[in-house]
Parts: structure tokens; sequence; C-alpha cells
């Protein structure tokens, strides 16, 4: 036990990631039996793995810390508005874009109304990834890359960790280069997201939330060759986000004044 709890302190974001795709791609083998048609509880690994290694790490103290990141809601209230609506606008920005680039126009008769959208949303919010993973990714995996990591080097390490996490739904036909690429881009939007919201992860459980729905409901107005140049124009837009982080906030921090928030 004592070289177990040496080897975590040793290698944090290792041993938490080695675990968080232990839990998942085990618990992803009844999900793929049932053909994607049950509860992904699988998502939920990442949320485990950063409770058991912080426990190992520093106990209840350290457990409790991290939950607490999880609830933490006194955020500047337009971080909230950030979290929500940006994937929402570019999602939409796409849909604008892709009939200017040769697609069909789109089909809104495709998109659920709005009060099954309301009533699925929260479930998928809890049982569809959003809850599962950001306590791992967002509240475990990246403060501990940023103590040695600027902000962009944490992003993209993390970033190709979140992507790979994800191999597994290939076998549902459910991801593809675009989807992982995506992954990739979006973890410098969360991570800019992450510093300038007090240390919480509240807001990127909401952003993932919105990101993934938006996708999942507002990306239905396209079919065949239209939807995937579809994602392919999402993508690009949330690069040139990236990359407009990068060019006002610098490499570093991604805050105002270079400071980087304080992890625990």
């Amino acid at each position: 036990m004592s070289m177990l709890i040496r080897t975590v302190r040793d290698w944090p974001v290792t041993s938490f990631v080695v675990l968080a795709f232990v839990i998942t791609w085990i618990g992803f083998i009844p999900f793929y039996r049932a053909g994607g048609e049950d509860i992904a509880w699988f998502t939920f690994g990442p949320f485990v793995s950063a409770v058991v290694i912080s426990a190992l790490l520093g106990g209840w103290p350290k457990v409790r810390a991290l939950l607490a990141s999880v609830v933490k809601w006194r955020v500047p209230p337009g971080w909230y508005l950030v979290a929500i609506g940006l994937p929402v606008a570019a999602q939409l920005l796409a849909i604008w874009l892709n009939p200017l680039l040769g697609s069909a126009a789109p089909n809104w008769g495709n998109v659920p109304a709005i009060p099954e959208i309301a009533v699925m949303v929260p479930l998928f919010l809890v049982f569809s990834g959003p809850l599962g993973e950001e306590p791992g990714w967002r509240g475990f995996a990246l403060p501990a890359l940023l103590r040695e990591h600027g902000a962009l080097n944490a992003s993209l390490l993390l970033g190709v960790i979140w992507a790979a996490w994800h191999l597994p739904l290939v076998l549902l036909n459910d991801y593809s280069i675009s989807s992982a690429i995506n992954v990739m881009v979006a973890a410098v939007v969360f991570t800019w997201l992450y510093q300038n919201s007090a240390g919480s992860v509240l807001p990127a459980i909401l952003m993932h939330a919105s990101h993934q729905n938006s996708v999942r409901y507002l990306g239905r107005v396209f079919e065949g060759g239209d939807a995937t140049q579809h994602q392919w124009i999402g993508l690009m837009l949330w690069l040139a986000i990236a990359l407009a982080i990068v060019a006002i906030y610098g490499t570093h921090s991604f805050r105002n004044g270079g400071a980087t928030a304080a992890v625990s």
C-alpha cells in the first residue's frame, strides 16, 4: 500500500489517467453490448478516478476540496454566459456558414421541440459526460498540469488525453477524426474558462453540456455529407476561438495579468 501511495504521489496525473481509462473502458463494455442504448455509466470514470487519487494523495481534505470545486457557484456571472452561450453561438454560426459553402439549407424540422430538449438536457448533463468527466479533467488533472506547465502546454497535453479517452466510441461509429481534433482544440477553451472562473469546475460542466447538446440537437439540421461538412466548420470555429484566446492572453495562463489561478 505504501508503494502504491508513493507511486501516486510521484506520478499523480499519470495515476489518475491510467485509473480513469481502466474504469471507463471496462465500464464501456456493457454500454457497447447494449449498442449504445443504455445509461453511459462509463463516463464517470474520470470523476471516480479523481476521487480515488485525491484520497490517496491527501485523504478526505483533498477529496472535499475536489468536490467543493464542482459545486462552487460564486463565479463572475459573465463566465456563466460564456460557458452556456459560446458553444451554442458557434453551432449556430456553423449552421449559417454551411449553406454558404455549398450544403443544402438547414432542415429545422429535424430539431426536437423545445420542451423535449428541456427535459433531456439535464439528464444528458448528468449521465452523458459533463458531470462524470469534468471533475476529473478540469477538477483534478488540469490544476495538476498547470503546476508544471503553461496554460497552452497543459491544455494540449490534457486535450490529447481527453481525445484518447473517447476512443471506445469508435466501436459505435460515434467518434470521428473531426471529433477527436475538436476535443483537443476545446481543451484550450476549457482551460481559459477554468482559469477565469475562480477555480470552479461548474462552468466547465455547463460548457461541456452546452457544447454536447448543441451538437446533438442543432446538428440534426444537416444530413449525410452536409452534416460532415458542418462538423468540420464547427471545428474550424472552435480552432479560431482557441487561437484568439492564445493571441489575446498569451500562452502562460490564459488570464488577464498573467497570473495562474490558484489550485489545490
